[in-house]
């Protein structure tokens, strides 16, 4: 079991090559979602395990965004990156846990939850709280790793699982047991990134 202090551990480490490292490899997924979210003009947009601000760059500039993180060390690149592009003072950029967040019922017109589902301790919580700040009707958008169905990759993610402390993430992720536990249900997966290899899911709050 991934423990909080391990996430936070791990993404301290990453933090100085994170850009590096997951940049260009999480990027088609990152450009798929915000395609999506860029549909309507002038939304309240979300984005949990914002990170480094990655995302930032595709979204459009009508956007209201506010984007939360458990590590501070990804936080400070994301608010420079904000100011670069403009948004120094109407982008939000704060430490949040999305398995434990502040924002009223019905805060956001879309939420954005991009390579972050598999690094929460709480999945219950963590689909709980999306749906409660997200409006009736809006959307949850969604990028994440979910488990092999090859038998040969599904043994080496369960090798890996062994290592979630280390890496930070969970690498046996089930999709059919995350939709479960979350209550998150996708009206649509679409597969993104090398070979498909991670998931969209899109999912309209009910």
């Amino acid at each position: 079991m991934l423990t909080r202090e391990e996430t936070l551990r791990s993404y301290r480490n990453y933090a100085p090559a994170y850009d590096l490292i997951f940049g260009q490899v999480f990027q088609d997924g990152r450009k798929l979602a915000a395609e999506l979210a860029n549909s309507r003009r002038c939304q309240d947009i979300l984005e949990v395990g914002v990170g480094t601000g990655l995302s930032m760059p595709l979204l459009r500039k009508d956007v209201r965004l506010t984007g939360i993180d458990i590590s501070e060390e990804m936080l400070v690149q994301a608010r420079e990156r904000a100011i670069k592009l403009g948004h120094g003072q109407d982008w939000q950029v704060e430490l949040g846990d999305v398995q434990d967040m502040t924002f009223p019922d019905a805060s956001f017109d879309a939420v954005l939850a991009l390579y972050v589902a598999s690094t929460v301790q709480d999945v219950r919580a963590f689909g709980r709280e999306i749906a409660r700040v997200c409006k009736p009707g809006g959307e949850i958008i969604i990028v994440n790793h979910f488990s092999s169905r090859h038998p040969v990759m599904g043994a080496f993610e369960r090798f890996l699982g062994h290592y979630a402390g280390r890496l930070g993430f969970q690498s046996d992720f089930p999709l059919d047991r995350f939709i479960e536990e979350s209550g998150l249900k996708p009206f649509e997966v679409v597969p993104t990134g090398f070979l498909g290899y991670w998931k969209l899911l899109r999912i309209i709050n009910r």
